[in-house]
């Protein structure tokens, strides 16, 4: 599949590969952080594979139902990550409704993420 863009963990890519990590999940927001949504065309969006973590087939197609049922509309809350230096989003949660999006044609995925408090003046 080649829209399916896997990457090494931090760790185990080349330094200048991937920034480092941003652990957000998307359900504790750090005090002052506030939560900024949108949508990333598909082809985009870089999904994040740890070692040993992997699909499940029964999870992926749950969320190609749910997405299906939805026609054009996402749910909430959506899959979450962070913005890489070369503008391309990184997937930190939601993989199985990545890749159901995905089989479905999705051409933007809905997502979120932290933004820092603002710094005082």
């Amino acid at each position: 599949m080649p829209d399916l863009n896997v990457i090494a963990t931090p760790a185990d890519a080349p330094d200048d590969a991937v920034e480092p990590a941003h652990e957000w999940g998307g359900t504790l927001v750090p005090a002052g952080h506030t939560v900024a949504t949108g949508y990333v065309e598909i082809h985009q969006v870089v999904c994040l594979a740890g070692q040993g973590s992997q699909l499940h087939p029964a999870e992926v197609e749950r969320a190609y139902r749910r997405q299906l049922a939805l026609v054009d509309a996402q749910t909430w809350p959506p899959p979450t990550g962070y913005w890489r230096h070369d503008r391309r989003f990184v997937l930190t949660d939601g993989r199985n409704r990545y890749v159901a999006a995905l089989m479905l044609g999705v051409q933007h995925l809905f997502v979120a993420w932290l933004c820092p408090p603002a710094a005082d003046p």
